[in-house]
């Protein structure tokens, strides 16, 4: 199985940090079971990742982005 990982971190022009992330799991030949197995441990990565980059770059509420 082949895990990629993407995650994509932009600046607006005023300032405001945004993200995008992907975690996709390639193996066009694994077995189905084995893909129930592998779609647990990728959302539990996806999880982890979006839960890091909340940290990293937390939300900006509407009120200072209007500024």
């Amino acid at each position: 199985m082949e895990i990629r990982r993407r995650i994509n971190v932009s600046t607006s022009v005023k300032g405001i940090k945004s993200y995008d992330c992907t975690i996709e799991m390639v193996d066009p030949m694994a077995d189905p079971l084995q893909l129930i197995a592998a779609q647990e441990v990728v959302l539990k990565m996806s999880d982890l990742m979006v839960a890091e980059l909340d940290k990293r770059y937390p939300a900006v509420p509407e009120t200072v982005k209007e500024k």
